[in-house]
């Protein structure tokens, strides 16, 4: 059996950088009780105010039922605040409270140090190669590799109700 923290594959070696770096986030997002994604979420609500929850799931690259999950949460944690849309009364804005803009500037910190903590293990140089290597891979690998989930395309606007998404990426990728 493969040992994936032992795989020296170039996929194998990025995979267990990227876990190495992401633990090292988690662990300083822990101490404000916050997940990755959650994290990911206050930052994206700073950043654009009175998104609604499909314009959240899409910058957290996620379906709708995991964006909601996470606001659900944030919520209850008084992180965001919701209110109806005064154009569409059927649609609900979202908006970071005082306590996500405090945090928020603890998790843009959390950031920086696990950005400084790669800079200082490879070398400013290396890491600024690195990070347009990588850019150029995502681009690439995200043109080309298959959809993990529904992400709205030019012929559907909505993917369709009661048909498993394994089914509805099989028929429409």
């Amino acid at each position: 059996m493969n040992n994936p923290y032992q795989d020296e594959r170039l996929a194998g070696l990025l995979w267990r950088a990227a876990r190495a770096s992401t633990r090292y986030y988690q662990a300083q997002l822990a101490e404000l009780d916050l997940t990755t994604r959650q994290a990911a979420a206050i930052l994206a609500l700073v950043e654009s105010p009175g998104v609604t929850l499909g314009a959240l799931a899409d910058s957290l690259r996620a379906d709708q039922a995991t964006a909601s999950a996470v606001v659900d949460r944030l919520l209850a944690a008084e992180l965001v605040k919701r209110d109806t849309d005064p154009v569409d009364r059927r649609r609900a804005q979202l908006y970071p409270t005082d306590k996500a803009l405090r945090i928020a500037e603890d998790v843009d910190g959390a950031r920086r140090r696990t950005e400084s903590m790669i800079e200082e293990a490879l070398g400013q140089s290396t890491a600024r190669k690195l990070k347009k290597v990588l850019s150029a891979l995502s681009e690439q690998l995200e043109r080309e590799a298959p959809a993990t989930h529904w992400r709205p395309g030019p012929d559907l606007d909505h993917p369709p109700r009661r048909r498993g998404r394994r089914r509805f990426l099989e028929t429409n990728a």
